[in-house]
């Protein structure tokens, strides 16, 4: 979303904000070329390919990185989740230089010597995640703590996943925003699992968003595979940071669809959970909608799904025409331990 779009729609209310149907086929867009980048991904896994580091998709819950990226303005910072791979390219990372990093090839981020979601990408204000997971919040908090000394009017958001939530990083990073009403939007990733373990198992609170209470914040949780909601919930927060009204905890929930990472053969979830999920998914939900709405046409979303494979396959082959770096990486070496090996 442009940041003239965006500083128009904050002079409004944001909870009365209507999304229009050309704001909502951009949604869709994006959700269409973060699944087929992220399927992409997965068929370069499986073949073999000598990828560099782990991969964690968000196939099932694109929407919480196209909600995210949409509803802030593109100056404003953002720290992804683990599952960074949608903000990357909704915040318009080339992808070739991340086919390249997979591949490691020169011309990729951090001059191919990738690092996974680590890795800051400082013209696309993409804060890094971190290994310890859920301590990127701390390294948002205190980015949004220099935006309001400095006055700014940008707004931090900061995403992680829900076993994060019962984390140290967690309390010391909402706590501090909230004590100093910070200008930083917190949303929480609820994919139901933190590896192999549902979160019902170590968490009592229906929703992670009531958590928020506890530090004098507002929190709000939506369905994290209706892409709208999601926006608006996200939005209707940013809105409230960036007029100095401080922190909003927002929970998005959806599925993992896919193992933990794609090394992991994700046999102790059950089958008909993962089968209901799959039926609940963020790109049929919208597309059905802007359907019914006479907004979308078979050969309009035919020809969406077509743009973006045609561009994963650019830029792919972009990507292989750059010279190998010099010597492989200790991620790439480290790729032939399988920790998930029986």
């Amino acid at each position: 979303m442009s940041n003239e779009r965006l500083m128009e729609a904050s002079a409004g209310a944001a909870g009365a904000e209507v999304v229009p149907p050309a704001l909502q086929r951009e949604m869709l867009a994006k959700l269409v070329l973060v699944r087929e980048f992220e399927l992409a991904c997965e068929r370069w896994w499986k073949t073999g390919e000598p990828l560099v580091g782990e991969f964690h998709l968000s196939l099932g819950q694109e929407a919480f990185a196209v909600a995210a990226c949409m509803a802030a303005a593109y100056t404003d910072p953002i720290c992804p989740s683990i599952r960074g791979m949608g903000v990357y390219l909704c915040r318009g990372v080339p992808m070739a230089r991340l086919i390249a990093s997979f591949l490691e090839r020169q011309g990729g981020i951090s001059g191919g010597r990738w690092a996974h979601w680590h890795t800051t990408v400082e013209k696309s204000n993409i804060l890094p995640q971190t290994g310890m997971l859920g301590s990127g919040l701390v390294t948002a908090t205190g980015v949004a703590m220099a935006q309001k000394l400095r006055r700014s009017l940008d707004v931090v958001v900061a995403m992680l996943g829900d076993g994060t939530t019962n984390t140290g990083y967690f309390h010391e990073g909402v706590n501090l925003a909230a004590v100093l009403r910070l200008p930083i939007v917190i949303v929480i990733e609820n994919n139901q699992y933190a590896i192999s373990t549902p979160i019902t198992s170590m968490a009592l609170v229906e929703n992670l968003s009531e958590r928020a209470a506890s530090y004098g914040i507002p929190g709000v949780t939506a369905d994290g595979t209706d892409v709208v909601a999601s926006y608006l919930a996200v939005r209707q927060a940013v809105v409230r940071a960036r007029q100095s009204g401080g922190p909003t905890l927002v929970e998005l929930k959806a599925y993992r669809w896919g193992g933990q990472t794609l090394k992991d053969p994700d046999r102790v979830r059950p089958a008909e959970e993962k089968a209901a999920a799959r039926a609940r998914c963020p790109i049929v939900r919208l597309r059905q909608e802007l359907a019914d709405a006479g907004a979308l046409s078979e050969d309009d979303f035919d020809s969406i799904v077509a743009k973006a494979r045609a561009e994963i396959a650019d830029a792919e082959a972009q990507a292989r025409q750059q010279p190998p770096i010099s010597a492989p990486s200790e991620s790439a070496i480290l790729r032939t331990f399988d920790p998930y090996a029986v």
